[in-house]
C-alpha cells in the first residue's frame, strides 16, 4: 500500500524540495502517470505500471520529443538493477545541447533499440547510436566530425561500449557490474577530436 500511494502522489509534492536538473521547465503527475516540460520546448512523458514476471519491478514507458527529437523507450528498476529497454528514434542537435559544457553540434542522432541492464547479477547492453558527418563549435573553436556509431554489446559479464569512426575504431568503454569502468582510447581518437591529447592508447579505471 505505501510503495502505491508512493508512485500515485502528485510528483511536484515529491521533488518540492528537490534541485531539479537545468533544462527542466516543470513537472506535473505523478510517477505513475506524468510530464514534464524542458528547456526548447521538450516534453518527457511517462507512465509506469508495476510488473512481478521473474521478479517485482516498476516498467516505466517514456517518450522524449520536441520539434527535432522523438525518443521511446522503457526504464525498468527493481532488486536486480536498473534497465533501459528498445530505446529508438532521434535526438537533434538542440537537445545535445541543453548538457552543460557540451559542444554545439549541427548533426540528428539515430538511436537504434539501444538497451542497457546495470545490476547485481549482470550488466549488458544492445544496440547502436549513429550520427552522419557534420560540426560542432564551443568557445570560437569549430571541428568537423565523421560520421559516427556508437556500439552497444554484452561481453564478460559487462557492457561494452565502443566508438567508431567511418575508418577505424576510437574508443571502448566496458562497464562492469562491479561498478567500474574500463576505458580505453584509441590513438586515432585524437584526429577526430582534436581537445584529447595525442599518444596512447590511453587506459583508465574509474569506480562509479
Amino acid at each position: 500500500m505505501i510503495g502505491l500511494c508512493v508512485v500515485v502522489a502528485p510528483i511536484s509534492l515529491m521533488t518540492r524540495n528537490t534541485n531539479l536538473a537545468p533544462m527542466v521547465v516543470n513537472v506535473h503527475g505523478s510517477l505513475r502517470n506524468g510530464n514534464a516540460t524542458l528547456k526548447g520546448g521538450y516534453r518527457l512523458r511517462w507512465q509506469s505500471n508495476a510488473k512481478v514476471l521473474w521478479l517485482p519491478h516498476l516498467a516505466t514507458e517514456f517518450v522524449l520529443e520536441g520539434a527535432d527529437t522523438r525518443v521511446t523507450g522503457v526504464i525498468q528498476t527493481g532488486v536486480r538493477g536498473i534497465a533501459l529497454a528498445n530505446a529508438s528514434g532521434r535526438a537533434g542537435p538542440d537537445l545535445a545541447a541543453m548538457v552543460p559544457g557540451a559542444w554545439a553540434c549541427d548533426m540528428m542522432a539515430r538511436i537504434s533499440d539501444v538497451s542497457f541492464n546495470w545490476g547485481w547479477r549482470s550488466t549488458g547492453g544492445s544496440g547502436d547510436i549513429t550520427t552522419p558527418q557534420g560540426s560542432c563549435a564551443k568557445a570560437g573553436r569549430e571541428i568537423t566530425l565523421p560520421p559516427l556509431i556508437l556500439s552497444f554489446s554484452d561481453v564478460d559479464w559487462g557492457a561494452l561500449a565502443t566508438l567508431t569512426s567511418d575508418t577505424a575504431p576510437l574508443a571502448t568503454v566496458l562497464i562492469r557490474r562491479e561498478r567500474q569502468l574500463d576505458i580505453a582510447i584509441q590513438p586515432a581518437a585524437a584526429d577526430v577530436f582534436p581537445q584529447l591529447p595525442r599518444g596512447g592508447p590511453i587506459t583508465l579505471q574509474l569506480p562509479f
